[in-house]
């Protein structure tokens, strides 16, 4: 099914543009370390907001289900289409004037969870967008733009491996093995399932989420994983050689988790490279960041899934005046059908 062209209104779209785009600097704010050095998206603070995915505002019964995802190119004189698979490939659609500023815009809807392929034809030639650092590689070996819709979780930039390493750091970070969850499982949460819940499903949720962020706000600390990550395994697999990294029971990554916090000797007799990257314990500190941040942010970012991080904390803490009343009532805020509020739209 192919995604519909939506009107938007031309001050939302600027007011977008007028915060992250309308700057006359020439310096580059953010090259992220050298990746983006000499492009026009260099001067541009925060270019990974583009295109802008937000929530469907239309208030049909299935707009929580999509997704509104808005194109913005810089250029009033020229003619620029999009071109893109949710529209078809055979049909560019015109991006139109906004108002009567320098930019044109295109907005489509498109289902939540997806990844998309895109380039702008300008004039008749066809190329990636200046503004939107994320692009894809095709089988046939070609170069395409792209973005993703809220709650997708394939991988972007991490391998298989590395997800599953995150997965199982961020179960030992996390406080879903501790006294809280065995009390909301004797307490029959979910008939029983909460076990598996939270054992399982929010690690998971979390490496998507690490993975969602450094392809796009964490993009600078990318690098900082590529490095870091195989050396983790390396000191793993040495400390345990006859055990998968995903089979080290809880302690055995706390101690890790001290000895990167402290820089202990240890580390490097055991495979960590200091010349590779002198300093683990800030890569701890990244790393809990992140796990802590995915787990109970807003599960349109790619992790606490199905709203199981604010369950945890909904059943976990209760009112003092009365012990059966969550003190945390996530629903009320929370779009549906996650929540049940009838006025935020994610």
């Amino acid at each position: 099914m192919l995604a519909i062209v939506v009107d938007k209104e031309s001050d939302w779209v600027l007011n977008h543009c007028a915060k992250y785009l309308a700057r006359d600097n020439i310096d580059d704010r953010h090259s992220f370390f050298g990746l983006d050095a000499g492009l026009p998206r260099a001067r541009i603070s925060e270019s990974w907001r583009f295109p802008i995915v937000d929530a469907d505002d239309s208030g049909d019964k299935d707009a929580s289900e999509h997704n509104h995802v808005t194109f913005v190119y810089r250029g009033r004189d020229v003619t620029v289409r999009l071109l893109t698979p949710c529209l078809g490939l055979h049909m560019p659609t015109a991006l139109k004037p906004v108002g009567d500023s320098d930019y044109l815009s295109l907005t489509i809807r498109v289902p939540r969870g997806r990844r998309h392929r895109y380039r702008f034809i300008v004039g008749n030639q066809a190329q990636l967008d200046p503004i939107n650092p994320q692009v894809m590689t095709t089988p046939q070996n070609e170069s395409w733009s792209c973005f993703w819709t809220w709650t997708y979780n394939e991988p972007i930039n991490l391998e298989r491996w590395e997800m599953a390493l995150i997965g199982r750091m961020t179960s030992a970070l996390l406080p879903f093995q501790g006294r809280e969850t065995r009390n909301l499982i004797e307490r029959g949460l979910n008939d029983g399932n909460v076990a598996h819940f939270f054992r399982l499903d929010i690690p998971v949720g979390v490496a998507n989420y690490i993975d969602n962020i450094l392809a796009r706000e964490e993009r600078h600390h990318l690098h900082s994983y590529k490095l870091c990550l195989p050396m983790i395994y390396r000191v793993i697999k040495r400390r345990y050689p006859n055990i998968e990294p995903a089979d080290v029971n809880d302690p055995s990554y706390k101690k890790l988790f001290d000895d990167m916090k402290s820089n202990s000797p240890d580390l490097a007799k055991d495979g960590w490279d200091l010349s590779t990257y002198g300093n683990p314990g800030y890569f701890l500190y990244i790393l809990r960041r992140h796990t802590w941040t995915g787990a109970f942010s807003h599960p349109k970012y790619g992790g606490n899934p199905g709203g199981l991080g604010w369950a945890f904390l909904g059943e976990t803490y209760r009112t003092t005046a009365d012990p059966t009343v969550s003190a945390f009532d996530w629903a009320r805020a929370i779009e549906k059908p996650l929540g049940s509020s009838g006025e935020y739209r994610g």
